[in-house]
């Protein structure tokens, strides 16, 4: 059977770097329909978003036709091999000559095998209206399909490049490829409430209670979010609804599309506002960052054979590795600020040697070359839907060090236009924009304005005492308005013009200096103009603790010089518990002093806080004084605080007491949990009455922990898009129990909710006694164990009774290979098998 090559579906890794789309598949991105009928700028970058893009050299992959109608002749049970390796019994369809598997069998299986983006792109798109798979269905997406109808065997080849994406770490050198892999449940959702209760001090029978409610719900990959505002007074209560929008996620296509009362994307100087209407935008699932700042997805390779890999960064070697086939992704790499050499060279086990370079820039605007970014959104005013604004932008990544793209926005008053720009160069990196507006509703003198901005930033943050400096310069042409919901008023602005410079580098170990230099000018009558010069000087110290002295001179068109200067100092001692005293100075304005300690009471850690502006007595100007303290655990945050404030011109005080009270409730279908704070995406966990009394640890890659000392259901959270893995520990139960599931890969989507069942399983240990046909003991032989996989195990001894024992294995099927001539031993361990499982004699040839 002709099997198709991996790359259908595989996005290049060292040419093109689409993320969740089929390579030479039509990305059909959603747009959307305009709010109000004048939004001619709204149809205009819909006609002009290239939303149908191709990559280049690669052909699509045949869609599978609707096939519905097709049903097996029969079924029967066929032994299913997955890259080689046995599987298990799967029940099969016969259709002619042919076999057939129904997806709704298959596609939970190949879960475990296939890269979450892969897997969905293939199930949820390509198969997405079909029942019964056959072999050219496979084929077309790259899988190879064989059957062998005489042997009733089912073999499935999956290329490497389809695998999981196994994350590699300086520690430990060792990675697993975890299963099962847990996807986004069908509905999910949660519900915030961020209450706060203020009291006067001065009149304890008013009150003023806030509450503000956040809301999401998950259906299938659509969200429905919304907020509102609850107040209440002694006199009156109000109600307040706030944004309320659709999301609808899509991951095979990398988009979104927005519906409701939302705030739209925008870049630049584009204005953000709330509009009702609708919104398109690519979704940010192309691009992940692993560890912020250090690396992404261009750091991802495939492995096709079992090879020794070599990274270089910038020239100098950081690891050595021998990997097995896989798709692989290397973290915590030394990359610096502008581009960076990266190199892997992979030594097959044949021998082949292959060298791949790729330069990775070092700045988060820069998109992978070959991809693209979009968002186009139209709506009206939400107070006045006379108003309406259509905004949109297209971002390319032409290189693998610079991006560039168009951003247009209209009202029904001006429109304008521009271009963005943003590049990692050998020495820093450099990023801007630059904007045309222009009225047709008389309002200034200026028909046509400009406005631009850049940016320039040289760092080497990996080597030390070599200075960073920044430049920047803007320009804002005479009457320069961007669109808005809102008609301008008063005068139109003046034209305004700013250079500035900032230098920081590093005198000694623990000290450091910045000195900085801005320029000013606006084209008012008369022109004025201001220059401004900057310097510091930091100290830390070796016990914890930092001192700082800034100082600003202005200088004006008037002459007279303008001083400003700071003091601060910062004590933050090294031990066990997080506290710090921080004091604050200004040249001829009140001092501030902030204290902020941990504190053990009632059986709880509490957080302590003091602060205090002019805390000194006697001066005569007004003074505040405050405290709070608060209690946070994984399920709630409580608050108490207090204001205290001098009047000096009144002479008077005025103080005020309020409590704040914060929570979410999570679900996941019919199961809920409590957090402190709003998720990204999160992992629902709920224990089995098994681990009621049974401490357990739980761990995410990402850095989330949690401790579970009494089972029960509770949330871990963890970025969207970003798979993770979830180990299990019961550090405290018997040697006869185990975790059901120790490891599982999460794989979010967009802001969505998994369920992970935590369950315990008991080791058992099994007797038994060989025997021949005759009934005779057979003794003295050694037998090797096998799981289904007929991967090895164990091995058991038989003694002179023929009476052997396996100890320490969890429920399954188990295979005994002993010594020819007698053949192999099934053996099935049911999970309430109990901690003995007696065989009796078991018969062999």
């Amino acid at each position: 059977m002709k099997k198709c090559p991996p790359s259908r579906l595989q996005p290049a890794r060292w040419a093109s770097t689409y993320k969740n789309v089929i390579p030479g598949e039509t990305m059909k991105r959603p747009i959307g329909t305009p709010l109000h009928a004048c939004l001619f700028l709204f149809f205009l970058l819909a006609s002009g978003f290239c939303l149908d893009a191709q990559l280049p050299g690669l052909k699509a992959p045949p869609l599978p036709a609707a096939h519905d109608f097709i049903k097996p002749e029969l079924e029967i049970p066929f032994m299913l091999a997955i890259n080689g390796k046995p599987y298990g019994e799967l029940e099969t369809g016969i259709l002619g000559d042919q076999a057939i598997l129904e997806k709704s069998r298959i596609a939970p299986i190949l879960l475990n095998y296939l890269r979450p983006d892969i897997y969905s792109v293939i199930f949820d798109s390509v198969f997405g209206g079909i029942s019964w798979l056959t072999a050219d269905d496979f084929a077309s997406v790259g899988l190879a399909f064989s059957f062998n109808q005489s042997e009733l065997t089912i073999s499935i080849d999956i290329p490497p490049e389809y695998y999981p994406v196994i994350d590699i770490d300086f520690v430990p050198d060792q990675v697993y490829n975890y299963k099962p892999v847990l996807r986004p449940a069908p509905f999910s959702g949660w519900l915030q409430t961020d209450t706060s209760l203020r009291i006067s001090a001065t009149s304890w029978s008013s009150f003023y209670l806030s509450s503000r409610l956040s809301s999401m719900l998950d259906l299938h990959g659509t969200h429905l979010f919304g907020t509102a505002n609850l107040t209440a007074t002694t006199s009156k209560a109000t109600f307040q609804p706030g944004d309320v929008y659709f999301i609808w996620d899509s991951r095979p296509i990398a988009s979104q599309i927005w519906l409701g009362q939302f705030i739209p994307p925008g870049i630049a100087n584009q204005t953000r506002t709330t509009i009702w209407g609708i919104s398109a935008a690519s979704s940010e699932s192309q691009k992940y960052i692993v560890r912020q700042g250090l690396i992404d997805d261009m750091t991802e390779f495939t492995i096709k054979k079992p090879a020794k890999v070599t990274i270089e960064v910038n020239r100098r070697q950081v690891r050595t590795s021998v990997l097995q086939p896989g798709n692989y992704r290397i973290l915590d790499l030394p990359f610096t600020a502008g581009l960076n050499e990266f190199v892997i060279k992979i030594e097959e086990i044949d021998g082949t040697v292959q060298v791949l370079r790729r330069i990775i820039p070092r700045e988060n605007s820069v998109l992978p070359q070959g991809t693209t970014r979009y968002a186009i959104s139209a709506g009206v005013s939400p107070r006045d839907q006379s108003e309406f604004l259509a905004s949109g932008y297209l971002l390319f990544g032409l290189s693998p060090a610079f991006s560039s793209g168009i951003a247009l926005q209209a009202d029904k008053r001006s429109a304008m236009g521009g271009l963005t720009w943003a590049a990692a160069l050998p020495l820093g990196t450099l990023n801007g924009w630059a904007s045309l507006s222009g009225r047709w509703d008389g309002f200034g003198s200026e028909q046509f304005a400009g406005a631009a901005q850049m940016n320039y930033l040289f760092s080497f943050p990996t080597i030390e005492y070599v200075p960073s400096l920044g430049l920047s310069a803007s320009y804002l042409g005479k009457g320069f308005l961007a669109p808005s919901l809102v008609p301008p008023s008063g005068s139109p602005p003046n034209g305004t013009m700013s250079i500035s410079a900032n230098l920081y580098t590093r005198l000694a170990l623990r000290t450091g200096a910045s000195i900085g230099i801005s320029w000013s000018r606006s084209e008012s009558t008369p022109p004025t103009a201001s220059t401004e010069f900057f310097g510091s000087l930091s100290q830390s110290f070796s016990k914890g603790g930092n001192l700082s002295l800034s100082a600003r001179c202005r200088l004006t068109s008037s002459g007279t010089p303008q001083l400003t200067a700071l003091l601060m100092f910062t004590i933050v001692p090294k031990d066990d518990v997080p506290r710090s005293l921080t004091f604050v100075q200004p040249l001829d304005e009140p001092g501030s002093l902030s204290l902020n300690d941990r504190l053990f009471l009632f059986g709880r850690i509490f957080n302590f806080g003091l602060n205090a502006s002019n805390p000194l007595p006697g001066s005569g100007k007004d003074a505040s004084w405050s405290m709070n303290i608060s209690n946070s655990s994984n399920y709630f945050e409580a608050g108490l605080s207090g204001i205290l404030d001098y009047d000096a011109d009144m002479a008077v005080y005025k103080g005020e007491a309020s409590l704040q009270f914060k929570t979410t409730v999570l679900f996941v279908g019919p199961h809920f949990a409590l957090s402190r704070q709003i998720p990204d995406s999160f992992v629902l966990v709920t224990s089995s009455p098994e681990l009621k009394n049974e401490p357990a640890v739980y761990k995410l890659t990402t850095g989330s922990q949690f401790a579970a000392m009494r089972g029960g259901n509770f949330t871990m959270l963890l970025p969207s898009y970003r798979d993770a893995v979830l180990s299990v520990d019961l550090i405290e139960a018997s040697l006869v129990l185990s975790p059901k599931i120790p490891y599982a890969l999460i794989s979010p989507g967009y802001r969505s909710g998994i369920l992970f069942r935590s369950e315990v399983v008991k080791r058992s240990r099994i007797t038994g006694r060989l025997v021949d046909a005759s009934g005779k003991p057979v003794g003295y032989i050694s037998g090797d164990i096998y799981d289904l996989g007929m991967s090895p195990i164990d091995s058991t001894f038989t003694d002179e009774m023929g009476n052997f024992e396996i100890y320490d294995l969890l429920p399954g099927t188990y295979k005994i290979k002993w010594p020819d001539p007698y053949g192999t031993t099934t053996v099935e361990l049911r999970e309430d098998a109990g901690e003995l499982l007696e065989l009796g004699d078991v018969k062999v040839p």
